[in-house]
């Protein structure tokens, strides 16, 4: 795939084959300045009642369930297990 896209698309783009650690070393060498918060952005209040401990705190009766549903379907696979 990649040979395919550098012979048909090598005058906009060029394609290979990375790593996570060779993505970092090319982020050194860019000489990239990453911005800093600071302060601390948790809990934020809905209203006087209500407070986020995170971004990821939305749909917690979906996430129940598929936490529920995994340690059926888990549990299940070692009952069926030779």
């Amino acid at each position: 795939m990649i040979e395919y896209m550098n012979a048909n698309y090598n005058d906009t783009y060029v394609f290979k084959y990375s790593t996570p650690g060779t993505y970092i070393k090319a982020l050194q060498a860019a000489n990239i300045t990453w911005p800093v918060r600071k302060g601390d952005g948790f809990p934020y209040a809905d209203d006087q009642q209500s407070y986020w401990t995170g971004f990821f705190t939305s749909r917690p009766n979906l996430k129940a369930y598929v936490i529920s549903g995994s340690r059926i379907h888990h549990s299940s696979n070692q009952l069926y297990s030779k």
